[in-house]
């Protein structure tokens, strides 16, 4: 009896000191859906892949994360590299920027920045990748080592790009 009777105090303590629910709300624009009541979900790694720079050198990773709301694609260089340039282009294959042979026009992505000699990170924020569909990432940079001065192009490892240079991309998949 004395062992149930603990039992059930400790249930009761246990029940009453548990966290009160978070009254937050936000709004899944992709499915129409308002959640309220609950707290918006960490973000996820959907997909990550080596920095490619010079066709042989890895050189830090591209990771895409998402929520209901928002995707992330973040460069990260590793090493004595730094970002000089990021292009992006994230969708369909039909849509992506590029010249007659099939070649990605970068100059033409939708994302892209110059960046400070230091900078061994950047992130962009893109739109939410449903849930159940893929997108392609074309992940373009320069890159620089600052030890040796040396300058290079640098893709996102994965599959070969139509045309006749070594583009690559990715697919994600949520």
């Amino acid at each position: 009896m004395k062992k149930i009777t603990l039992f059930a105090l400790s249930c009761l303590l246990f029940m009453a000191c548990s966290k009160e629910a978070i009254n937050t709300s936000y709004n899944d624009e992709n499915n129409g859906i308002d959640r309220i009541g609950e707290e918006p979900i960490d973000p996820i790694v959907a997909g990550s892949t080596e920095l490619i720079a010079g066709q042989h050198i890895d050189v830090g990773t591209v990771t895409v994360s998402t929520t209901l709301t928002e995707g992330v694609v973040t460069y990260e260089t590793s090493g004595d590299w730094v970002l000089i340039e990021t292009h992006l282009y994230v969708g369909s294959i039909e849509n992506l920027p590029s010249t007659g042979s099939g070649n990605p026009k970068i100059g033409h992505f939708p994302l892209d920045g110059e960046h400070d000699n230091d900078t061994t990170t950047v992130s962009y924020t893109i739109g939410a990748i449903a849930a159940g569909t893929c997108e392609y990432v074309f992940a373009h940079a320069v890159v620089q080592n600052t030890v040796t001065g040396q300058e290079e192009t640098a893709w996102a490892n994965g599959l070969e790009a139509a045309g006749n240079n070594w583009a690559m991309y990715f697919e994600v998949c949520v």
